[in-house]
């Protein structure tokens, strides 16, 4: 999942939790100015009552008492009262439904005797402030929605183009070119920071790089010439007409094994070639060619097993690749379905406009784990140096191309294909 799109479920179910919580804090707010509100209205109203009484010496009349939002009882003489504020509810014909009400109760000495005044003031009622708060905070939160996928786009966008600049110049680096990330007027501390912390790591990758190529030249042309001496020199003694059976059959052994080592030399300079991007520039070929001629090559190992070859050619699979890795991917894949085939055996080849199948019938046992690993062989093919497929593997990763691997009970299938 995308940054962006985790950034803004984090966001979202933040201000869930902020909108409830606040929505709780801005409810209590509300009431608390309501009260003060009310209080302050009941507060004037009994100072204004408190005037009249001194002005006339006595309550107003019944009348008014009954029709206002005034209500009095006689209580003994002596008891003083401090005004306390309450809440009530009293149904209203008006409205036909109940409705709230702030009430005051002290004690007033009048003329006529100590009376208990309530004072009464309508006030705004609970459900209609809850209303408020959720109408104000869902409106609040649609809007926050609404304006964030405008504004996520454009600023999340900029805030993160020079992190994406960064992935794009990673994504092109040839360590054969000596690639630096650039940043161009980046306001961003960490953005800096990782651009100039990934240029330190690509140098040492350069460095490391430039190294190992130069080693892995050196070592395999040294060991070629002495290789070559070597066998050379094996040769000499099996010209030697002095020499044993016993010697000559020793001298076979080592020269079998010098040439293993020569082709294990041999593949593994290959494979630094290919990984080093040494092979530089394509051509488009056909596919179809090589193996037709790579068949012709092996035509005396196939008639020696006595193999049968079944083409399925519906298209030409055009690459662009260079002519010597076109040789050495074709050449690979055939020789392990011929060597790895049995006696009176079969090769399909089939040829798709995007893809190249070789499938062969087998007697060897496969080695478990990852085919595609050096030196990763049946151990019925002692001769073998088990690069192969590791060259098909690189000559593929190199050419963007994909390798599938099917294997049943007597068939062994493999694909190359975009």
């Amino acid at each position: 999942m995308k940054l962006v799109k985790i950034y803004r479920r984090y966001t979202l179910i933040t201000l869930a939790l902020v909108i409830l919580l606040g929505g709780i804090l801005f409810y209590n707010i509300i009431m608390f100015f309501v009260y003060q509100s009310d209080n302050h209205t009941l507060m004037e109203f009994k100072e204004n009552l408190e005037l009249y009484i001194d002005e006339t010496g006595k309550l107003p009349s019944n009348s008014l008492l009954n029709k206002g939002r005034i209500s009095h009882q006689w209580i003994g003489p002596g008891l003083n009262v401090a005004p306390q504020f309450s809440d009530t509810v009293i149904y209203s014909d008006f409205k036909g439904e109940t409705v709230v009400y702030r009430i005051v109760t002290y004690s007033q000495e009048t003329p006529d005797g100590n009376a208990l005044i309530t004072l009464w003031q309508t006030s705004m009622d609970t459900e209609d402030i809850i209303s408020v708060v959720i109408i104000s905070l869902l409106s609040f939160f649609v809007l926050y929605v609404l304006f964030s996928l405008w504004w996520n786009r454009w600023f999340m966008r900029r805030l993160w183009n020079p992190f994406y600049h960064i992935l794009n110049q990673l994504d092109e680096v040839d360590l054969t070119n000596h690639n630096t990330i650039h940043i161009s007027h980046c306001q961003i501390d960490e953005f800096n920071t990782l651009a100039r912390e990934t240029n330190k790591m690509l140098q040492r990758i350069n460095d490391d790089y430039t190294t190992l190529k130069g080693l892995t030249e050196t070592t395999s042309h040294e060991l070629q010439t002495p290789l070559s001496i070597i066998k050379a020199k094996i040769e000499l003694l099996q010209q030697d007409a002095n020499i044993s059976q016993k010697q000559l059959e020793q001298i076979k052994t080592l020269e079998t094994s010098i040439d293993r080592l020569i082709r294990l030399n041999r593949f593994l300079l290959m494979i630094a070639r290919i990984n080093n991007n040494q092979f530089i520039g394509s051509e488009r070929l056909s596919l179809n060619k090589y193996v037709d001629d790579f068949l012709d090559s092996f035509y005396d190992f196939i008639e020696l097993k006595e193999i049968k070859i079944e083409k399925h050619y519906s298209s030409e699979f055009i690459l662009n690749l260079h002519p010597q890795l076109a040789e050495m991917l074709v050449s690979n894949l055939l020789s392990n379905a011929i060597r790895y085939n049995i006696k009176k055996g079969k090769i399909i080849l089939y040829v798709t406009e995007n893809s190249l199948r070789i499938a062969n019938t087998y007697g060897n046992i496969i080695p478990s784990g990852n085919l595609f690993a050096r030196f990763k062989k049946s151990t019925c093919e002692k001769d073998s140096t088990g690069l192969g497929l590791s060259i098909v593997d690189s000559i593929c990763k190199k050419s963007d191309l994909k390798i599938n691997v099917d294997i049943s009970e007597t068939e062994f299938s493999i694909e190359v294909k975009f």
